[in-house]
């Protein structure tokens, strides 16, 4: 990147930060410089004005070339802009966490512009201003954790200004017009962590046996289950290390208890370490990762005994993705902390990335250090019935249309376990399913085989194959592309679906009929036409798109097409 595309002027006091499509002054600036600064983890590269206040606080701004946003390096700036005119509407969205106790993961609430303002602050996440009077529109990011979020005001009968509060954490404003703000919102997501390439990873725990069968013997049917199946990544979760996690006596009122052998490997149930697997995994294009608890215990007072750890499990055991689980995250001291050791994990090679789980406690993870690996969203499981597909594909759906589907892993689950556990005659029992369908339903995020591998029937395998590999043919273009959830939000009756596109350029629909007695599904597209290629379905499928819709006629329910654009 050139800074001739990026820069800034600092006249009078006034700091001008803009490139080719957007400029934005900010106020009481006494000096400035720039520079480049080269990838954070996976971000892209991204230009940096350091500047210093009139009060001598200092405050960075971070712009890329090819999109109308900066990002502020906290909330200090009193006022963010000015709305001219009285016909806003504002949007405000949540992002929820603590998905053990929520299926909700995204709330919008729409607020009309009156008096000039608002009688109350606003919470939320992310904030969409639209005017339909101009078309313009901005975008405003809290990049928050998890246990907090900012807060909007805009006083009403004031100056029309609008502020925002979100305890120290950086803010982002963007550029665009009304109608593109989600889109502008993906591809901020986009730069800020530039997905690689979609993988796939298994993790037993989704299957409820706990870490009881962890072993050697075991993980190694994995790995071979893995290799048959086409999975990228066997992840080994609790049960490999020294340290007892599921009993009473290692916690306190702190949290988790650890000593320096906690996360030695566990000498019983693999007395030849981890590394073999590892080997063995190389050898049949497979790779291990391990689940991690950092100490948060006095603000993660272990923190360099857990860089320890993390650098032994990279260097001697082989892990090149690594689970963080069960930390608490209560304060911006916690916070951090733990991108410390985020940024650890990081600096220990460009082949390593991390989950960072979004289930319980108050942690980072949707928008705090969100440069930073994958986010594994939700526990689902076959043994207590909360497992449905039409659910997990509705979370899917509903995020991506606010941040890329490639930040996120959604599961799909082993459908022939615990079929006693569902209501009898449940349309949306996931037995219902193909195997491929539950694969489809979340292939445009990381999918994760929540299941023991080894026990998956041949029936089902034989199902997911030929998917599977089409997939991988396509997956590095999906993990670039730009993902909008089309059609009805998925209720297990509805016709739903995805549009792809790179570079505004139509790539791929992904769409779904689900468990409903409508033959034909109509969905608006944002192209006029296309031609449409049918790459791979579980059903007899035809698919027409002209004047701006495509319309599919499915041959059956609970059925997808994967459709090449052209």
């Amino acid at each position: 990147m050139s800074t001739e595309k990026c820069n800034f002027i600092l006249n009078d006091g006034t700091l001008t930060v803009k490139n080719s499509l957007f400029s934005k002054d900010f106020g009481s600036i006494v000096s400035a410089n720039a520079s480049m600064l080269a990838p954070r983890s996976r971000s892209i590269p991204f230009y940096r004005v350091n500047a210093v206040r009139e009060n001598g606080s200092c405050v960075t701004f971070d712009m890329w070339e090819d999109i109308p946003v900066v990002r502020i390096g906290d909330d200090s700036e009193d006022v963010l802009f000015k709305l001219v005119g009285e016909h806003w509407i504002v949007r405000a969205i949540k992002l929820n966490a603590f998905t053990d106790d929520v299926d909700t993961l995204a709330e919008e609430v729409q607020y009309n512009y009156f008096y000039q303002g608002f009688q109350k602050p606003i919470a939320g996440d992310i904030f969409f201003f639209e005017d339909p009077e101009t078309d313009n529109a901005m975008i405003v990011i809290s990049e928050t954790p998890d246990w907090t979020r900012g807060e909007l005001r805009i006083p009403q009968r004031k100056d029309c200004s609008v502020i925002l509060k979100n305890n120290g954490y950086p803010v982002v404003i963007g550029y665009c017009k009304r109608g593109e703000c989600e889109a502008l919102c993906r591809s901020y997501f986009r730069h800020v962590n530039d997905c690689p390439e979609l993988v796939t990873m298994s993790n037993t725990w989704g299957d409820c046996n706990s870490r009881d069968r962890v072993c050697e013997a075991f993980i190694s049917g994995e790995i071979e289950a893995a290799h048959d199946i086409g999975v990228d990544i066997v992840q080994i979760d609790d049960g490999w290390q020294k340290a007892w996690t599921m009993f009473p006596r290692v916690w306190d009122d702190d949290g988790l208890l650890f000593d320096d052998e906690s996360w030695e490997h566990n000498p019983e149930r693999f007395p030849n370490g981890i590394m073999p697997l590892t080997e063995k995994a190389k050898k049949l294009g497979v790779k291990v990762g391990v689940w991690f608890i950092p100490s948060s215990r006095h603000c993660f007072e272990r923190i360099e005994k857990d860089k320890e750890v993390l650098t032994k499990l990279y260097n001697e055991f082989g892990v090149r993705f690594v689970k963080l689980d069960l930390y608490q995250a209560t304060s911006k001291a916690h916070t951090d902390k733990f991108l410390e050791i985020l940024r650890h994990i990081h600096s220990l090679g460009d082949d390593i990335t991390v989950q960072m789980d979004v289930t319980r406690h108050d942690r980072l993870n949707y928008l705090c250090g969100n440069e930073y690996g994958t986010i594994f969203v939700e526990n689902r499981y076959t043994k207590t019935a909360n497992s449905f597909p039409h659910r997990v594909l509705r979370n899917l759906w509903t995020i991506s249309k606010y941040e890329p589907s490639n930040r996120f892993q959604f599961e799909l689950i082993n459908p022939d376990l615990n079929q006693d556990s569902y209501r009898e005659g449940d349309p949306f029992a996931p037995v219902n399913y193909d195997m491929d369908y539950l694969f489809a339903s979340v292939m445009l995020s990381n999918p994760l085989f929540w299941m023991e591998m080894q026990f998956l029937s041949e029936e089902r395998r034989a199902q997911l194959t030929p998917l599977m590999e089409i997939w991988k043919q396509h997956r590095h273009l999906l993990a670039k592309a730009d993902v909008m959830p089309i059609g009805e939000i998925p209720s297990g009756k509805s016709n739903t679906g995805f549009y792809i596109s790179k570079d505004s350029k139509p790539e791929y629909l992904l769409l779904f009929r689900e468990a409903n007695d409508r033959e034909k599904a109509v969905f608006t597209l944002p192209i006029d036409k296309a031609e449409a290629e049918v790459l791979y379905s579980n059903a007899d499928v035809k698919i027409k798109i002209e004047n701006g819709v495509a319309t599919a006629e499915f041959s059956k329910p609970r059925a997808y097409a994967f459709i090449k654009l052209k």
